[in-house]
């Protein structure tokens, strides 16, 4: 009798409408819930997505890349030892460094679409915010511009490599990791580094091991993994490299 009771309700938690005994309604019992779970709704199924995405391990591409890496001027310590990398592992590199800029100026012109037309490069390195350390209301004030710089490389590969914090920024580093992933996002500020005379910028060493990091981490980590085996040999040549100058 216990086991056709039991069948009983169970039954009757996966039927329409409800059941009434006299004036009083029966419960249902929550088995139904086990075989037929909530709708996730889509904004949350969309950010699970990515996230998976984030954290699943991708395949290596182990082709030769035409590699644009273009930001402000910490792109001028990267890059050096990041040409280093590209003549040891066949990739092509395009520097781009434009003084004193920032997402805000990168988002306004149209300097990033006019280099990715130039290059038609297959894989992008943003170096931008090293100069918007402490801007107010940052997230309100320079979302728009992160978006517009995330249109202008459309489906491009791309890692944005955040800025070697020398004090606690005002959400510069939250900003682009909200926007870009922890796939495309490189966090510069949790390393230690030597620095210039101007506090700021690292050393060519430092700046150096930071690329080491860099590599590390796009080869293990990132959403788009590429070989960046460490190389063997020191390589002396100077990156042909675009200057732009600041605006006046």
């Amino acid at each position: 009798m216990f086991a056709a009771t039991l069948s009983i309700f169970a039954a009757y938690s996966f039927a329409p409408g409800n059941f009434k005994v006299g004036n009083i309604e029966i419960k249902r019992s929550k088995i139904a819930s086990l075989f037929d779970p909530p709708i996730i709704p889509d904004a949350m199924a969309a950010q699970s997505m990515e996230d998976s995405v984030h954290t699943a391990k991708v395949e290596k591409d182990t082709t030769a890349q035409r590699i644009l890496i273009i930001g402000d001027s910490m792109v001028e310590g990267i890059m050096w030892r990041l040409k280093s990398y590209c003549l040891f592992n066949g990739h092509d590199l395009k520097p781009v460094i434009w003084y004193s800029s920032s997402t805000k100026w990168y988002g306004e012109y149209d300097t990033l679409a006019y280099f990715i037309n130039e290059y038609n490069p297959t894989y992008i390195m943003l170096v931008i915010g090293g100069n918007e350390l402490f801007i107010p209301d940052i997230i309100e004030q320079r979302s728009p511009y992160v978006q517009r710089i995330q249109e202008m490389i459309g489906d491009k590969k791309y890692i944005w490599i955040g800025p070697p914090n020398w004090k606690k920024d005002t959400g510069i580093n939250d900003l682009i990791l909200k926007h870009v992933g922890e796939g495309r996002y490189f966090p510069s500020k949790n390393l230690t580094y030597k620095r210039l005379r101007d506090g700021a910028h690292p050393t060519r060493e430092s700046a150096s091991m930071w690329m080491d990091s860099i590599a590390s981490w796009i080869e293990n980590k990132s959403l788009y993994p590429i070989r960046l085996s460490i190389p063997d040999t020191v390589y002396k040549v100077t990156p042909k490299a675009t200057l732009l100058q600041p605006l006046k």
